[in-house]
């Protein structure tokens, strides 16, 4: 059988593991990690820990080893996690704005997004998320709205 290794915590750092656990400005998810840190502090074993803060035992014994690793700030931050990495690069979004600020359509005032994404060589919900991201409008067309028809209104019973 398999026993987890033994956490030994200093006043200090015992300190700041119950400010964290009790905290009513701390996050739930690192209040619980601090509590699996003192529980573990106190001897418990995984699988009750585990129990205690309704997490599972694997769970638990990955905090108790980060905690091991890193000590108290290493509850406060999530590992980094895999995924999508950008689609819009630094590269892709600086050159998209250095289009949009110094060069002119052809037969145009402004630019649309599907025109400079076309000059570009891009897709349009790219230049569409870079716009996004720094408070640019896409040009509204210049054509009047055809008018809508008047609300029509049923007669009360």
């Amino acid at each position: 059988m398999r026993v987890a290794e033994p956490i030994e915590t200093d006043a200090q750092t015992e300190r700041e593991l119950r400010a964290l656990a009790k905290g009513r400005r701390v996050e739930a998810r690192v209040q619980q990690r601090a509590s699996v840190i003192l529980l573990a502090a106190q001897g418990w074993q995984n699988k009750d820990i585990a129990d205690e803060v309704k997490l599972d035992r694997r769970q638990v014994a990955l905090w108790r080893r980060r905690f091991i690793e890193g000590g108290v700030q290493a509850l406060l931050q999530d590992a980094p996690r895999s995924g999508r990495s950008p689609s819009v690069t630094k590269a892709v979004e600086w050159y998209v704005l250095r289009a949009t600020r110094d060069e002119q359509p052809a037969g145009a005032a402004n630019w649309s997004t599907r025109s400079l994404a076309a000059y570009l060589g891009l897709s349009a919900s790219a230049v569409r998320r870079v716009w996004q991201r720094h408070g640019i409008q896409p040009h509204l067309r210049d054509e009047p709205e055809a008018p809508r028809a008047a609300p029509v209104r049923r007669a009360r019973r």
